[in-house]
């Protein structure tokens, strides 16, 4: 069965802006939730927030609205911001993707949250919400 979640994943990974920094010997470093230990940058963090099901008389509509929070980590600000510039980018047109048809997504930030990470030095990291408009193909 799709899932939205997947989709995104997969959508995002196709990106050629985003393919080129995030897929090294064909593993992506695009993550749902949880990042591997030691992971290498630059990385995407993805989270739900919140999944709203709107509803009629009859029932739940198939459109939904999800808002994602992703995150950007980078070695450098510059290369936080392109990669955020082309999450943007990447979702903005409407497609269908692994049995999810995605409509128009707004893009919420970035905001900057970087920080000292002991033992690593500063992490940059850009995090932002997607408002994800989609439905089952």
């Amino acid at each position: 069965m799709a899932d939205m979640q997947s989709a995104l994943a997969a959508r995002l990974a196709a990106a050629p802006s985003l393919a080129a920094q995030l897929i090294a010997d064909g593993k992506t470093r695009i993550y749902w939730t949880k990042v591997p230990q030691g992971a290498d940058r630059p990385y995407l963090r993805m989270q739900t927030v919140t999944d709203l099901r709107p509803q009629h008389l009859t029932g739940y509509d198939a459109g939904r609205q999800t808002r994602v929070q992703v995150d950007v980590f980078a070695d450098t600000y510059s290369q936080a911001r392109a990669l955020s510039e082309s999450i943007i980018g990447a979702v903005a047109l409407p497609a269908t993707v692994a049995g999810v048809n995605f409509g128009r997504t707004r893009a919420e930030g970035p905001r900057d949250l970087g920080e000292d990470v002991e033992g690593v030095g500063f992490v940059h990291r850009l995090s932002m919400d997607l408002l994800v408009e989609h439905s089952l193909a």
